[in-house]
């Protein structure tokens, strides 16, 4: 007879030790799997501490097994998304489980009662908390670790979601491109990509600046409110809040090369953005988690191995696209990526939906590397 499997909801920070180390039972063996760190991951959970707290509601639940985890699900409601898309839709996320279907079946239910209860009528996901945040199932790409923020799931989560009666929702793609591809001097990149640059410099009247981190606070209120305007026009776009972006920004902030994030203005007003980072999961995947008490004195060495820059973040305000600004922030990251010996450059993630990202990558020449998918189920 088989052992019953039990679903229960965490209480207690034993617990919530338990639910955020399980993945290193599922990737124990995946050499490609980048290790969050712990301390972030229990913070972001802890009712105490995660600032997520302040706005929505998280159902955490553990599957065992013989006394072992064997699986864990959140199941959330992002009030702020909820109030802006005008819809009960919930969401699920740190979706892990052991290559057992019923297991998946008794978290997934466990999820979508949590979420029926509270009102909602549709799950999307997963998501860790954001939909910029390791957003869906890995379909395509488990040859090599993922980028900062990216998803790395084994190839059965699809095959479960799916049996379960999760239906797409959208897709989502990295692409990349290497030094060769880019070439001395970008003598690869497509000539029309430097025509709409050029044309942005002498008709546009645009100036490049980089990031001030010296101004640090005002330059991210820019930044903020450009990522939300520039973004609004995308289907189901939720505005992230500002202390959300606040949080993110002051995370990466210690990677920031300010060679790779730049405004664009036109008569001192800012009216585009771009950033590119050094890939943190590159450092990330030899500390196992732990910051201490030795991982400190890696970092410093690691951080000069990085060799891949992830393309994060670009937009341009609508009444000032098709005038090669996005193309002229493009190449100017470019240029210092190819300048300071990255081996390859990461855009990532992009929505199938964003006609415009993933017509200039392609036009670019860049591979498409990694494809994911995000899942609904109407409750």
């Amino acid at each position: 007879m088989d052992t019953p499997i039990h679903v229960d909801t965490i209480t207690s920070k034993r617990d919530l030790r338990k639910f955020v180390t399980f993945p290193w039972i599922v990737y124990a063996n995946d050499s490609n799997w980048v290790p969050p760190l712990i301390s972030d991951q229990i913070e972001a959970l802890d009712p105490e501490r995660g600032p997520f707290y302040k706005r929505g509601e998280i159902g955490l639940f553990l599957a065992h097994r013989n006394h072992q985890v064997v699986g864990t699900i959140a199941a959330y409601i992002d009030n702020h998304r909820v109030e802006h898309l005008g819809k009960q839709d919930g969401n699920f996320g740190f979706f892990e489980v052991v290559s057992d279907y019923d297991t998946a079946k008794r978290l997934l239910d466990a999820a979508t009662d949590w979420l029926t209860i509270r009102g909602m009528t549709q799950m999307t996901g997963p998501f860790n908390l954001s939909n910029s945040d390791h957003a869906g199932i890995l379909i395509g790409g488990a040859d090599c670790p993922p980028v900062m923020m990216e998803a790395h799931t084994p190839p059965y989560y699809q095959q479960f979601l799916e049996k379960y009666g999760l239906q797409k929702d959208h897709d989502l793609y990295a692409y990349r491109a290497f030094r060769s591809q880019i070439g001395e001097g970008l003598k690869n990149i497509p000539p029309e990509l430097k025509r709409a640059a050029d044309f942005a410099k002498r008709a546009a009247n645009v100036e490049i600046r980089k990031v001030n981190i010296d101004d640090w606070e005002n330059e991210i209120k820019i930044a903020h409110d450009l990522f939300n305007t520039t973004l609004s026009h995308m289907p189901e776009h939720v505005p992230m809040t500002e202390g959300d972006f606040v949080r993110l920004a002051n995370r990466m902030r210690p990677f920031l090369d300010p060679d790779l994030a730049f405004f664009a203005e036109i008569e001192g007003k800012v009216i585009g953005f771009c950033v590119a980072l050094p890939d943190i999961n590159q450092i990330l995947i030899h500390l196992n988690g732990r910051l201490f008490p030795f991982n400190w004195l890696k970092i410093r060495h690691l951080l000069r191995e990085v060799s891949v820059v992830s393309f994060k973040m670009m937009g341009v305000m609508e009444e000032y696209r098709r005038r090669g600004i996005d193309a002229l922030l493009y190449l100017e990251v470019m240029k210092n990526v190819f300048n300071k010996g990255y081996a390859w450059f990461d855009g990532s993630l992009t929505s199938e939906s964003n006609l415009m990202v993933n017509r200039i990558a392609t036009r670019m020449g860049a591979e498409r590397y990694k494809h994911f998918r995000v899942y609904n189920l109407q409750l």
